[in-house]
């Protein structure tokens, strides 16, 4: 089994930049809850802690969130609180606490959970929808570039130079009448999730407008569904067993140990449904910030 052989510690993010240029075997380490998690697991050969190097702040002006990629999942739940001056949409807030042991959201990092880009993420499906973008920068491109979540994920699915990038910031716009959800499935409640489904629409005259819909938990990675989308767009909110009904046939999930392809089928097609009619307006005026141990 292979453990962590080299370790280095940066400051900053550009001394993480500059120990990955020297070493480029080298993994960025946060919380470590998915890069170290399991003692059956071959863990990489060198890692740089970037713990104590990025941003971790989380601030909100108008219509559009900041979050650090430090900021761990209880911060982003501790940000959620505050009634009409939330800094973090209700919607985010309810994908971070799926996340249910308080413990891991104490560790936890939300540019971890996007960099590992997994089926199960709490965060992607709900960031996708809401056409989240990233700030990165990497060992070749020290200056930050800013990119939309999805072209990030893209692009380093395949292999066009993304995976030594180093996450600085997650920046999520809200526009005005967005609607959006986030709904998942698991065995039990401090499980990771079986499935995950999200939305954002805006109605306009009653009808769908600028539909997304995003899925984890049916193949290797979570992403969006246009042609789900499709279904709906330009049309009025459909009623849930025909909503679910249309939705099925689309779906086209990978069997594992968690469940079958009839399962994530059927209960796929069902959370759809959940995250469309359920959404609800995620724009409220807010210009305060959040760092550690900021709320209560």
């Amino acid at each position: 089994m292979t453990k962590v052989a080299r370790y280095s510690k940066a400051s900053t993010w550009e001394e993480a930049l500059a120990s990955r240029r020297a070493d480029p075997s080298a993994r960025y380490l946060a919380g470590g809850t998915f890069l170290l998690a399991g003692d059956e697991r071959d863990k990489p050969d060198s890692v740089v802690d970037v713990g104590s190097a990025l941003p971790c702040n989380i601030e909100r002006s108008g219509d559009l969130v900041s979050i650090g990629a430090g900021a761990t999942f209880q911060d982003i739940a501790d940000a959620g609180r505050g009634g009409a001056s939330t800094l973090v949409p209700r919607c985010i807030v309810d994908a971070a606490l799926t996340m249910a042991n308080r413990n891991t959201r104490n560790r936890a990092t939300m540019g971890g959970n996007l960099g590992a880009d997994k089926s199960c993420s709490s965060l992607l499906p709900i960031l996708l929808v809401m056409s989240a973008e990233l700030e990165v920068a990497s060992p070749a491109a020290p200056v930050p570039e800013r990119l939309s979540l999805e072209r990030w994920l893209t692009e380093r699915d395949q292999g066009l130079a993304r995976g030594m990038d180093l996450i600085l910031r997650l920046l999520v716009p809200l526009p005005k009448g967005m609607r959006a959800a986030y709904r998942r499935w698991n065995r039990v409640s401090c499980d990771l999730s079986v499935l995950g489904a999200a939305a954002a629409y805006e109605l306009e005259g009653g009808l769908v407008s600028k539909l997304r819909i995003a899925l984890g938990g049916l193949g290797p990675r979570s992403r969006r569904f246009p042609g789900l989308e499709g279904l709906f767009e330009g049309s009025p909110l459909p009623e849930r067993s025909r909503m679910e009904a249309r939705v099925a046939p689309l779906l086209k999930p990978i069997s594992d140990l968690r469940a079958s392809t009839e399962f994530k089928r059927l209960r796929g097609s069902q959370l759809v449904a959940d995250a469309i009619l359920d959404a609800q307006l995620v724009r409220s005026e807010a210009t305060t910030s959040y760092s550690q141990g900021a709320l209560p």
